[in-house]
């Protein structure tokens, strides 16, 4: 059958994103194309069709990643395999960590992000080839090393793929994308009410909320253990206010709190919006004088908070569930010592989240 051959821009609009989105499908293979003599790309359009009729069910292999780099990259490349359909990622800043998880899980590919040369670890690489175990392992080095520099340092003999490092996560997945099978899916669109939400909105936000229904904790019943994170951070922060939250499309749920009656709020009144999209903790010291929260409700009239810190909740996938915040009525600073206690109840708290999706998916 004859199809009409024709451009990016064109593929842009029939599948309804935008000409960088496009362009990244094409490049990596899910809709086939073909360079012209003048280097621009060309499609044909029936092909475009049939990827837009798959919607969704673009599906990347099943694989199994691990990232070897600093906690404050983690969600980059969470957001970046997460955008190559990967479901299966752990990121970990500890060497030791990262061969216990190894020798444990067998993974598919390990990513070892080098920002110097003490980042690359020869000699623990090189070992990973000596195990049989680990045959299948494909080894990515991300870097803004010169490559003839990490060449001369790993030698020879080990087999990797270097790609540079980027400082957003779409830089990396279109990196990743070129050199695994992993691949972009068609994105699943956002629910009508996010289109022109009067907050930000992650990329992979749809995926997101289906990460947050998958858990099962929204409306779920009160549990000891998200109680003493939340009184913990309460009692040493000396703050009012304690909360674990967990965002829907338009709700903020409080799936433990102190100091707050409320058990859940409008979307648009959650400070949390803003955390979702970190790594690590957020911190706004005087709400009433920052423009995106003057207008809050709950900032311009009762409770009439003033003070904000907050970190994300993640789940196995690297999906922002939701967050645990401190939250005060007169503007203070958490310091370096608070900031730390409230990022590791974040994570502590991010991995009862994980372990009861785990006990729960091992029930049915």
């Amino acid at each position: 059958m004859n199809s009409s051959i024709i451009t990016t821009a064109q593929a842009a609009k029939i599948l309804g994103v935008s000409a960088r989105t496009a362009q990244l499908w094409i490049e990596s293979g899910v809709i086939p194309s073909w360079k012209t003599p003048g280097g621009h790309r060309r499609m044909y359009e029936s092909d475009v069709l049939a990827t837009l009729a798959q919607g969704g069910d673009v599906k990347a292999p099943d694989w199994e990643v691990l990232v070897l780099a600093p906690e404050r990259h983690h969600a980059n490349w969470y957001g970046a395999f997460t955008s190559l359909g990967a479901e299966r990622i752990s990121c970990l800043d500890n060497p030791v960590a990262a061969a216990v998880m190894l020798g444990a899980t067998v993974p598919d590919m390990l990513v070892v992000q080098v920002e110097t040369a003490d980042d690359l670890l020869p000699d623990f690489l090189a070992a990973l080839q000596d195990v049989p175990l680990l045959n299948r392992l494909r080894l990515v080095i991300a870097t803004g090393l010169p490559p003839a520099r990490i060449d001369a340092m790993l030698g020879p003999d080990l087999r990797y793929t270097l790609i540079p490092l980027h400082a957003r996560p779409e830089g990396l997945t279109e990196e990743l994308a070129k050199h695994s099978p992993l691949k972009p899916g068609i994105p699943v669109p956002l629910p009508p009410a996010l289109l022109d939400a009067p907050f930000p909105v992650g990329a992979n936000e749809a995926a997101r909320l289906a990460a947050v229904h998958r858990s099962g904790l929204l409306y779920s019943a009160r549990e000891a253990t998200m109680d003493n994170i939340a009184e913990l951070a309460a009692l040493s922060l000396a703050m009012p206010v304690a909360l674990i939250s967990i965002i829907s499309e338009d709700k903020q749920w409080f799936k433990a709190r102190v100091g707050l009656e409320l058990r859940e709020t409008p979307r648009d009144w959650a400070f949390c919006n803003h955390t979702l999209l970190q790594s690590g903790v957020q911190e706004i010291c005087e709400l009433d004088t920052d423009p995106r929260f003057a207008d809050n409700p709950a900032v311009a009239g009762a409770p009439h908070f003033r003070y904000y810190a907050g970190a994300p909740i993640m789940d196995d996938r690297g999906f922002a569930l939701g967050s645990l915040c401190v939250i005060d009525t007169k503007p203070r600073k958490l310091g370096a010592e608070g900031t730390q206690i409230l990022g590791r109840l974040a994570r502590q708290a991010s991995f009862e989240v994980s372990r009861a999706i785990r006990s729960a998916a091992g029930r049915k």
